[in-house]
């Protein structure tokens, strides 16, 4: 009779370590009893992107919500300051991974703590938080002021302005801070949007499961306050994780929050810029055409073929040498030309030019950006001219280079 109660327990066992192995393989969940833990965050100047990481048993694509609090002095009650969200991905061994990236731009030096909690999504209306699953210490330590961290505006605006320092092209699951300049008065409240700028969708089929998911339509929004800067110029920032977006275009747009009382019936200030997500790093300076075309040594970024009459940063990517100076214009792709009855011709047209600087990028990659305001310009057909061409100061003539590159748009009205 004990051997056969032992047969049995074994085979209770057994079936027992048959249903975890299916379970393990169907939600990449280790055990039953769900638990998280954060790795330790070594100290960070204020004004640092932090990318939390840590391990857990959750399955990949969960998502979990990171609370920034006041950690000192102990007797003061705890004050939440900051948060983000963070995404699970497969990870080996018997563990997953995750991670999360922390703006802390508009937090001020001191120590914190860092709590964790898995955010139940099945109920789309409440998203109800699981009690404390972690919880870690930061430290964020002063910074000496460093001039070379914004870039100063150099023209002379008489309007307000917002502008959007080059995101540029990352691959997907990069964390990355997005920021920017404005001349708005501190402590204003800001929304930024970002959206995907095609129907790009991905169909994936989970070899495992066999679970279908269909992927598109990637869009996030926040609201953001404009901190102080340098020079009489503010600033404002944002992190971004692009774990959940897809290979695509991208447009972020910033702009004056609509909802507070001063911009009641205003369409408020706003800018916009462009970047692109790719799936792997070797595809980050594609050309147009990999054997022949002007669009080598000077790229431009990828942007929307229709633009509105707004502030936009058009930005690129180049082999050319940092403080090399670029020329770009901005002139109709197609104008008319009228002859009255005597030969004499005339004709109008809108345009715009002016010089861009190259920038340090990484490896052989620079980059390049300019500031376009088209709220001036007629509904039409444009094209914009980036290439290494300089003006001579003594002739007030064009000294043509030998690279270029050149895109189209439209302007709708």
């Amino acid at each position: 009779m004990k051997k056969r109660y032992l047969m049995y327990a074994g085979i209770a066992a057994a079936a027992i370590l048959i249903i975890m192995f299916i379970v393990i393989l169907a939600t990449g969940s280790f055990t039953i009893f769900p638990s998280a833990a954060i790795d330790p965050i070594p100290d960070h100047y204020a004004s640092d992107l932090v990318v939390i990481t840590g391990t857990t048993n959750y399955p990949a694509g969960t998502r979990l919500s990171l609370d920034i609090l006041t950690a000192s002095p102990a007797s003061v009650e705890k004050t939440r300051v900051g948060g983000t969200d963070a995404f699970v991905a497969w990870g080996g061994g018997m563990v997953n991974t995750w991670s999360g990236a922390l703006d802390t731009t508009a937090i001020p030096p001191g120590e914190y703590q860092v709590n964790a909690y898995w955010i139940d999504e099945t109920n789309v209306t409440t998203h109800v938080r699981s009690s404390l699953l972690a919880t870690s210490q930061i430290r964020l330590t002063n910074i000496t002021p460093d001039t070379t961290r914004l870039t100063p505006v150099l023209m002379n605006h008489t309007l307000s302005f917002i502008h959007i320092d080059r995101p540029g092209t990352i691959s997907r699951g990069e964390k990355i801070l997005i920021s920017g300049t404005t001349n708005l008065p501190e402590k204003t409240r800001l929304i930024y949007t970002i959206s995907q700028q095609s129907g790009t969708t991905i169909f994936t089929v989970d070899p495992k499961t066999g679970e279908q998911d269909l992927k598109g339509g990637f869009n996030r929004s926040g609201q953001i306050t404009i901190v102080p800067g340098q020079n009489g110029v503010s600033r404002w920032s944002f992190a971004f994780d692009s774990t959940e977006a897809i290979p695509a275009g991208y447009e972020v747009t910033v702009k004056e929050n609509p909802d507070s009382t001063e911009n009641v019936g205003k369409e408020g200030t706003s800018g916009a810029a462009f970047f692109t997500i790719l799936e792997a790093d070797n595809d980050r300076l594609t050309p147009a055409d990999p054997n022949t075309g002007p669009c080598q040594s000077i790229m431009i970024d990828t942007f929307p073929d229709v633009l509105t009459r707004r502030n936009y940063t058009i930005t690129g990517t180049t082999s050319l040498q940092p403080g090399t100076e670029l020329l770009f214009s901005v002139l109709p792709a197609e104008f008319e030309v009228y002859v009255n009855k005597d030969g004499m011709s005339s004709g109008s047209m809108s345009g715009a030019t002016g010089t861009a600087t190259v920038t340090r990028g990484t490896g052989m990659t620079n980059t390049w950006s300019v500031d376009m305001d088209l709220a001036m310009f007629p509904p039409e057909k444009y094209q914009i001219n980036v290439s290494n061409d300089r003006f001579d100061p003594r002739t007030y003539g064009t000294i043509y280079g030998d690279r270029y590159c050149s895109k189209r748009f439209t302007i709708k009205g």
